[in-house]
């Protein structure tokens, strides 16, 4: 099979523990480049916290953001958006309000919080950009392409299992182990990855998609070829076809250069 486009995560896939991508990954990401194949980032990141990435790996595809809510093209602006409703975004940081939990919204690709505390710290901090502190959030009528709770990992599988009879029309799912997001029904990397593909006119069967956590099921799924980084939590590795090595391995290096750089040598000596 000759794979034509690789979607990547972001966060503990593409990136190393430092928030760093590790040099064989960019080697890899530049050689399918060069040969013609779509790379892809698809992340839970907004706009402005996965440009740096994508300019510092100098692409010019598409690109996949907020958990599949937003595609955007290479100039930065949004091709496909599904945004939650404004009334569902104020009945979620009410529920968050009353049982203490950090909820963060996405305007015009800002960071929004009620108030700044140590979750919304650590969050930017790992993400490298700031938030804005809003205490009259709750009144506001606000369009997001996401809504994502942040707290103590222990909370978070009660939290998930409480919300979700109180949201059916979402889809929740958990992108890190302190992260809960909350997007519209259908919305998934799988499904941008779908448009994303439409895009190209490129089959899913020439797809590769990689990734760590709950929230990149669906485009694992999706893809031909569905990969689990090796610190992957267990149910996205079972959703998986294969495990490479680890997001600190430069494990998305080793798919590259096995399915896609290696392939076409392959082919080459045959001929």
């Amino acid at each position: 099979m000759a794979y034509k486009l690789i979607a990547i995560d972001i966060d503990d896939t593409l990136l190393d523990q430092n928030m760093q991508i590790p040099l064989n990954v960019s080697a890899a990401i530049h050689k399918a480049v060069l040969k013609g194949v779509y790379v892809i980032l698809c992340t839970g990141r907004t706009k402005k916290g996965a440009m740096r990435f994508y300019k510092k790996l100098d692409l010019d595809t598409l690109f996949i953001l907020s958990g599949g809510a937003e595609v955007c093209d290479s100039e930065g602006q949004i091709v496909f958006s599904h945004p939650v409703a404004p009334d569902t975004v104020n009945k979620l940081l009410k529920y968050a309000h009353d049982n203490h939990i950090h909820a963060q919204v996405y305007i015009d690709g800002e960071l929004v919080y009620m108030e700044s505390n140590k979750y919304a710290k650590a969050y930017e901090a790992s993400f490298g950009h700031p938030g804005i502190a809003m205490g009259d959030l709750l009144s506001k009528t606000i369009e997001t392409p996401k809504v994502l709770f942040v707290t103590d990992e222990e909370r978070i599988p009660q939290i998930q299992r409480e919300v979700g009879p109180l949201f059916p029309d979402l889809n929740i799912m958990r992108s890190k182990p302190t992260y809960l997001e909350f997007a519209s029904a259908n919305v998934s990397k799988g499904e941008a990855l779908a448009f994303t593909a439409n895009y190209y006119c490129i089959a899913r069967e020439q797809i590769i998609a990689v990734g760590d956590s709950q929230i990149d099921i669906p485009m694992i799924k999706y893809a031909g070829l569905g990969v689990a980084m090796a610190n992957a939590s267990s149910d996205v590795k079972k959703a998986s076809d294969l495990v490479c090595a680890s997001n600190d391995e430069g494990g998305v290096a080793d798919v590259i250069n096995e399915f896609i750089l290696e392939t076409d040598d392959e082919n080459q000596s045959e001929n």
